[in-house]
């Protein structure tokens, strides 16, 4: 089993140590190699004995059945078990159910080790970059996936022992804050400075957008160039052809003082130095009322200006141990290997107008976190659009002799979101040009939700209603980001998100208050001492079993970087409650003592629902 030895209860420990007596294996061994059957119904645990077959040069199934006839005599092993049978090359056990209810159930509720939080990480650092928006523009949809995933690896990593460090490496360095200075200079003064007033971010964007028109104009036109179908149009072309020649100009000329501000700032100018100060402060101003929103906060904002310093002293050192070349007229980390297939482009670090690029501050970046956290793993939480970067971004960190960074640096990639409206996929990154703000969408989510709680709970007061909206609301979208697999597109459908009754947010969270409604009508202390011997339905197993699960999922989920695996297990044991809710009473069980029992089981689930849903970053509501 994956979970830690301080998770393993009463019945795992006694099936290893019989294994343990009857194979020859140490306790340890057993246990880790005990799981769940490979089918349902054919028991608890199994043993495969394949690798312990081949030691001892026999058959596995061979093998399986002496053990079995070894076990089933066992009279130890009896009083946790009340079935061992081979099964093929798999030897499966079948606990007793109210013995193993009994012995997950303490092990969820011990006060003194709280369960699925493990010391496995101590003395380990991890930095996880995450979010990273760049300065004067909203926090839009596009950064939703990028800021949740990462937030929840944090919290993951965090109870497994790690210490962590989360970075939100700012975009506030580079050619754009080029646009944003002479978009800026072209308006009228008394103008601007009313405008940012009045608009704040929202106005930086507008002029940001304004500003690089003719650019992607230009973009797309050449864009349109290279489709197959207009080389042989050649009336067709020479109209682009045309049109090029006519947007060309004034999209270069942009470009050129675009870079030319960004290289003065660079340089040290005062005015432009002052400037940025004031976009980047009005940028974070926003940012923090949307992370305030998600509940995430940073150890870290030092954007890619921060490097700006250690960039200078990186290049000088970089020439002198002759790890960069000459290439037109720029300085380069050649990365192409002698023999490879794959011609590699070089990592550019000076471009020819002596400007520097964001893979130079990328690499400042990284040597500096390895110095100053002595980081374990140097985690990246990017888009896999920017595979080919981190590839190239690592691959350079090791020819200029950081040999660890193959190692300890990490890009953990993600997919596309896009939204269904009116029946139609559409980009969640635009909408009439500009991009839509995450404020934005959460407000429509919250709205929605709000209506829903009118209609269902008319009970509750106006601020409860508020209260109970804004925790589903946020919390349907940021579940939904996580519970499919992050390197998958997400198709993010407003009405499903907020059901209460499929695959959603809303569902755990309306379980979880489920659980919270039957403890309020008890009104008393859950009574810990109760006899859990006393669950022996199948419902009450599946809820024991799958709570059991909680350590090896939130390993998993670590190991992986996936925090899909913990929103699988959120759903599954809550389909798991639901099913005993429906089928057993609680408050009116058959006895006292089945009751005391049931109400055990309840409190611990909605505990560990609690928990699980915190770890998502997503708010646990007591009544809905």
């Amino acid at each position: 089993m994956a979970s830690s030895g301080a998770h393993v209860h009463h019945v795992l420990h006694t099936i290893a140590k019989r294994l343990a007596s009857a194979t020859g294996l140490a306790e340890d061994a057993a246990l880790n190699m005990l799981r769940p059957p490979p089918k349902a119904g054919m028991g608890d645990y199994a043993f495969p004995c394949f690798e312990l077959a081949k030691q001892k040069k026999k058959a596995p199934p061979e093998l399986a059945q002496e053990l079995a006839h070894a076990l089933i005599r066992d009279t130890e092993l009896a009083q946790v078990v009340h079935r061992v049978e081979a099964e093929g090359p798999f030897l499966n056990f079948h606990a007793q159910r109210g013995v193993l209810c009994s012995a997950i159930l303490r092990k969820v509720c011990d006060p003194t080790q709280p369960y699925g939080e493990s010391s496995e990480g101590a003395g380990k650092t991890m930095v996880i970059e995450f979010s990273s928006p760049n300065i004067a523009k909203p926090f839009h949809v596009g950064h939703m996936m990028t800021t949740v995933l990462g937030a929840s690896l944090v919290r993951i990593l965090k109870l497994l022992g790690y210490t962590t460090v989360s970075v939100n490496h700012l975009g506030d360095w580079g050619t754009q804050c080029g646009y944003q200075f002479l978009a800026w200079q072209k308006q009228e003064p008394d103008t601007r400075e009313k405008q940012l007033a009045a608009r704040g971010i929202d106005y930086l964007a507008e002029l940001y957008i304004e500003i690089n028109i003719p650019g992607k104009h230009l973009k797309v036109l050449e864009e349109k160039l290279l489709d197959k179908n207009i080389a042989v149009q050649p009336d067709i072309r020479s109209k682009i052809e045309s049109e090029i020649a006519q947007v060309k100009p004034e999209a270069d000329g942009l470009e050129q003082q675009a870079r030319a501000l960004f290289k003065n700032l660079e340089d040290g100018d005062p005015e432009l130095r002052a400037l940025w100060q004031r976009m980047r402060d009005v940028t974070v101003i926003s940012l923090n009322k949307t992370y305030l929103r998600l509940g995430i906060a940073f150890d870290s904002d030092a954007g890619e200006a921060f490097y700006e310093p250690y960039v200078k002293e990186l290049v000088k050192d970089l020439k002198e141990r002759g790890v960069l070349v000459q290439s037109e007229g720029a300085w380069v980390i050649p990365l192409e290997e002698p023999g490879a297939k794959r011609k590699r482009p070089p990592c550019i670090i000076i471009k020819r107008d002596g400007a520097t690029k964001y893979e130079t501050r990328d690499l400042a970046a990284a040597i500096y976190r390895k110095k100053t956290y002595n980081f374990a793993k140097n985690i990246y939480v990017v888009d896999s659009r920017q595979s080919d970067h981190f590839s190239g971004f690592f691959k350079a960190l090791e020819k200029a002799g950081y040999g660890w960074s193959m190692k300890d640096c990490v890009h953990v990639p993600f997919g596309t979101m896009k939204v269904i409206e009116d029946g139609l996929i559409k980009n969640m990154t635009t909408r009439g040009g500009t991009m839509v703000s995450l404020h934005e969408v959460l407000d429509s989510m919250v709205e929605i939700v709000r209506k829903i709680v009118e209609e269902k709970n008319p009970n509750l007061t106006g601020e409860q209603r508020q209260i109970v909206a804004e925790a589903v609301g946020v919390g349907a979208i940021v579940f939904w980001v996580q519970s499919r697999r992050r390197l998958s597109d997400i198709v993010f459908d407003w009405k499903l998100a907020t059901s209460p009754d499929g695959d959603t947010g809303p569902y755990v969270q309306y379980t979880h208050a489920r659980a919270c409604s039957i403890l309020r009508k008890f009104g008393a202390s859950v009574p810990l001492q109760a006899d859990l011997t006393l669950l022996q339905e199948p419902e009450e197993l599946a809820v024991c079993k799958s709570l059991e699960r909680f350590p090896e999922v939130l390993k998993d989920s670590a190991e992986g970087y996936e925090p899909s695996m913990l929103a699988t297990w959120l759903l599954e044991t809550s389909r798991a409650f639901n099913d005993f809710y429906n089928r057993h009473q609680v408050l009116k069980a058959e006895s006292m003592p089945l009751m005391q029992a049931r109400l055990v089981l309840v409190d611990a689930t909605r505990a560990m629902l609690a928990k699980g849903l915190n770890l998502l970053g997503i708010q646990a509501p007591d009544e809905m």
